[in-house]
């Protein structure tokens, strides 16, 4: 084991992390606290970066990671290795690597987000998914961003055909998140041009534009790229215009899974008594679709009629649509399923036994303890952990403060 890292290095580490707070606070006006809404600004603020200084990357990395590393201290708990991990994080007792975190942030792009990151941490080592509540002190850093006019450096880079594709997906999606209702015309520009929907369907779904329903379903209808076709789909998601529900439909079928997922992730967002009389038709096997789909976009909905048909899916000899139906159970409490979840808890599939069993604590019913109890000895060290956590829950009578994904 790496030994703790010693005074000078503590201080070395807390140094970096100063200078990182002080250079965004000369550059941008924001103030970092180590708060999680403080991560979620400096996610951003790597992502205005990114275009300007490449050169510095290996420096900026040091002093991202070494902020990353104390706001997960603070907040999380553990302790800093010598090597310039932490260790000791939760209840767990997890590991970070922050700066190797950073680097990839800095090299990879917001597929690397240390938000992420963190939030991945605080669900595995915490079992704990809230994060960055403050909503408040969220909306006053992007209005420092938008005073000083960072949102029309991030259109103009979205614009800009020379950039990378990766720079300008970045732009899109921050762009989308700062803007106010005063760029929703430019937003409806963007959505009309083939050319350029791709990044308008990112932006929408942080800031969606009601009047960007017909351009983007006119896009879907026309394009056959399939990174546009899953962003679109996104986007109309997010706009919840039930008029998109027909056109979408039919993507739950659609050859590319991704396609199909995000198509899901749609209609779930779009909802209501259509949508789910459609999804349940797919399940019963009345209409064309994947019952993979069908599931997902159920479980977002969370509407209780669809938990029959979730249970029968839980007896499904597909491996697939058994764990589907356990993970979405866990989004639909519903003391009908509790005895079927408790006969998955001896499912061969060490994960549809994790599902089913935070399903099953989901419900609240206490009489759950002794089943969890068994799950105890379970051959499986992930799921006697999970079954650790639940169990305490359950005994405190209260449901599970995480869901697992």
């Amino acid at each position: 084991m790496e030994p703790k890292a010693n005074k000078e290095t503590l201080n070395k580490i807390k140094e970096q992390a100063a200078t990182f707070i002080q250079l965004t606070e000369r550059k941008y006006g924001v103030k970092l606290d180590h708060s999680e809404e403080s991560l979620v600004v400096a996610d951003d603020l790597i992502t205005i970066f990114l275009k300007f200084h490449k050169s510095h990357y290996i420096k900026a990395a040091v002093y991202i990671g070494s902020y990353l590393g104390e706001v997960i201290i603070k907040n999380l708990g553990g302790k800093w290795l010598k090597d310039y991990s932490i260790k000791n994080i939760g209840n767990l007792k997890g590991f970070a690597h922050p700066i190797t975190r950073a680097r990839k942030r800095l090299a990879n792009g917001i597929d690397d987000s240390i938000v992420r990151y963190y939030r991945n941490l605080k669900l595995s080592d915490c079992m704990d998914s809230n994060f960055a509540g403050d909503r408040e002190k969220l909306d006053g850093y992007g209005d420092i961003l938008l005073a000083d006019g960072w949102h029309l450096e991030l259109l103009n880079r979205i614009l800009n055909n020379d950039n990378p594709r990766y720079v300008r997906e970045e732009a899109a999606e921050l762009f989308g998140r700062l803007i106010k209702d005063d760029m929703n015309d430019e937003l409806v520009k963007l959505a009309s041009d083939p050319d350029l929907v791709y990044f308008s369907a990112i932006a929408l779904q942080g800031h969606p534009v009601k009047e960007a329903f017909e351009p983007l379903l006119k896009n879907l209808g026309e394009t056959d790229y399939i990174p546009v076709r899953q962003q679109i789909l996104l986007a109309l998601g997010k706009l919840g215009d039930t008029r998109a529900f027909k056109e979408i439909v039919p993507f739950l079928n659609d050859g590319d899974e991704i396609v199909g997922h995000f198509a899901a992730i749609a209609i779930g967002e779009i909802g209501g008594n259509f949508a789910v009389d459609e999804l349940l038709n797919i399940m019963a096997g009345i209409h064309p679709g994947n019952p993979l789909h069908a599931i997902t976009a159920l479980e977002i909905i969370g509407d209780k009629r669809s938990v029959p048909a979730l249970i029968e899916a839980l007896f499904s000899r597909d491996e697939e649509v058994r764990e589907a139906a356990a993970r979405a159970l866990q989004y639909i409490p519903d003391q009908s399923s509790f005895k079927p979840l408790v006969y998955c808890l001896k499912d061969r599939s060490s994960r549809i036994r994790i599902f089913a069993a935070y399903a099953l604590a989901s419900i609240g019913n206490p009489d759950a303890i002794p089943y969890m109890k068994k799950l105890l000895k379970d051959e499986v060290q992930t799921v006697r952990l999970h079954a650790t956590h639940l169990l305490k829950w359950l005994k405190k009578g209260e449901t599970p403060a995480a869901k697992v994904i």
